[in-house]
């Protein structure tokens, strides 16, 4: 979809991968804001805003990877209605779809009327496979994106398949029992409430409440005493000095992702106390 100087919308913190893919082929990515004291929602006025004749297509990830964040029924609705406007597709990531805490997730394909949507999802977080490297795209349009899914299929083709064994059971995933999917989410409900009441508890870091995936995204707000210049300064020397794994994030936009990091939610509320509580030493050594 995208030729030399395109632009594709991007949310702002986002996936890396959606960045570094723009970039690759001679694109920019245009970051679009996101609200965090609104639980990281899109900011409708700042995607339109940022839309230009050489805007190609606009990004959502709902659930939100690294912020938790769970786009609200109206906000994709309206991302949507700006898409069918400026007459560009939206590209919906949702392979955190039924990872939710609160409320449920909608797909873009089923609020888009004649807007054309291309869907990435996969199993390996609801279904449990990491390793399996199964995913699949959805196209949903009426003749807008021919060219688009044609060459997506040429491309599938020239590869090689996914093991067969993988896919029969992705089959199998699909048709069979969801029971799992309650079951997990209770547990990581339970973790992202410890990790949401935690954080904030601890000076200097505070954190919006993720509704999905297992992921958080708190700031840093020791960043405006100037102990560290930048938030990468600031997960290293916690790895370092307090053996706890975050990531910077900057990394996941240097505009709206800075003097933030992404935390995952996924161990036990012991190592997640654990954790905590390490950073909470942290923290207490660094403000002395």
């Amino acid at each position: 979809m995208l030729d030399p100087n395109d632009e594709l919308l991007i949310p702002g913190p986002t996936y890396p991968q959606y960045t570094l893919i723009t970039k690759f082929n001679d694109s920019n990515p245009v970051p679009y804001r996101c609200i965090e004291d609104e639980g990281w929602q899109p900011d409708v006025d700042n995607i339109r805003k940022q839309i230009s004749n050489k805007t190609k297509g606009i990004v959502m990830i709902n659930p939100n990877n690294p912020t938790g964040a769970l786009y609200s029924k109206k906000i994709i609705k309206e991302i949507i209605d700006i898409a069918g406007e400026y007459k560009i597709p939206i590209i919906s990531d949702e392979i955190y779809d039924d990872m939710t805490f609160d409320e449920k997730q909608y797909a873009a394909s089923t609020l888009a009327k004649d807007v054309p949507v291309i869907t990435f999802n996969g199993f390996s977080k609801v279904y449990l496979v990491p390793g399996w490297r199964m995913g699949y795209t959805l196209f949903y349009h009426s003749g807008d994106l021919d060219e688009v899914q044609d060459a997506f299929m040429r491309i599938a083709r020239s590869r090689l398949c996914a093991s067969s064994i993988c896919q029969r059971a992705c089959i199998s995933a699909l048709k069979g029992p969801q029971d799992h999917i309650i079951e997990v989410n209770n547990k990581l409900r339970k973790r992202r409430d410890f990790s949401y009441k935690r954080l904030n508890e601890i000076e200097g870091i505070s954190t919006a409440k993720p509704e999905g995936a297992f992921y958080i995204f708190p700031k840093i707000e020791a960043m405006n005493n100037g102990i560290w210049k930048t938030d990468k300064e600031f997960v290293l020397d916690l790895l370092n000095e307090a053996h706890v794994l975050v990531v910077h994030g900057s990394g996941f936009c240097e505009t709206y992702g800075k003097n933030h990091f992404r935390a995952v939610i996924l161990p036990t509320l012991e190592t997640l106390e654990q954790a905590f509580n390490n950073l909470e030493a942290f923290m207490k050594k660094r403000f002395r």
